[in-house]
C-alpha cells in the first residue's frame, strides 16, 4: 500500500491524523479505528467529511468488510476537489479487482485534480495514457504531441 501523503493534514481533526500515523506505520488495525472515529463524529457539512469518509471506507475494503467499497463509492459522489478521496477509492476497486471501475475513479479523480502526484502515479503504474486534446486528430499528430509534451513537462515540475 502506498503511503505516500499528499497533502498537509494539519486541518484535519485529531483522530484522523493518529489514522495518518497508524497508516505510515502499517498498523491497519489501529489506522481503521482511528479513521472510523474521525467519520462518524464528523457532521455531513464538514469540509473534510469525503475524505475522512473515503479513508475509513478504504481500511475497510483492506480489511475485507463489503460495507467499505459503498463508503468510498459514496464520499465521491458529493466532491468537488480533493483528489485524496478518487485515489482511496481507485485503490479501494483495485484491491477488489474492479481495475475498470478503477480507472474510471482515476480519471475522474484527475478531473478534480489533475496534479495530484499518487493519482498521477497510480495512472502511471497501470499503464493508463492520458486522454488526447484534440480528439479529432489522433494520438501521433504533431499537434497532439506537441501539447502533451507541454503539459506532462508542466506535470513534473509540480
Amino acid at each position: 500500500m502506498d503511503n505516500a501523503v499528499y497533502r498537509d493534514y494539519t486541518a484535519m481533526n485529531t483522530e484522523f491524523r493518529e489514522g495518518i500515523y497508524y497508516l505510515s506505520e502499517g498498523d491497519r488495525d489501529a489506522a481503521l479505528n482511528a479513521f472510523a472515529r474521525a467519520d462518524i463524529c464528523t457532521v455531513r457539512e464538514d469540509t473534510y467529511k469525503n475524505k475522512y469518509q473515503s479513508f475509513h471506507g478504504l481500511m475497510l475494503v483492506y480489511a475485507s468488510q463489503s460495507k467499505g467499497i459503498e463508503m468510498c463509492r459514496d464520499a465521491v459522489s458529493g466532491e468537488c476537489f480533493d483528489g485524496d478521496v478518487f485515489y482511496n477509492l481507485a485503490r479501494a476497486e483495485l484491491e477488489l479487482n474492479n481495475r475498470r471501475l478503477a480507472i474510471a475513479a482515476l480519471r475522474r479523480g484527475l478531473d478534480v485534480d489533475d496534479t495530484h502526484p499518487d493519482l498521477i502515479r497510480l495512472r502511471q503504474r497501470l499503464g493508463i495514457r492520458r486522454d488526447v486534446m484534440f480528439r479529432f486528430l489522433s494520438r501521433d499528430n504533431p499537434l497532439n504531441r506537441l501539447w502533451g509534451k507541454i503539459t506532462y513537462s508542466k506535470i513534473q515540475q509540480v
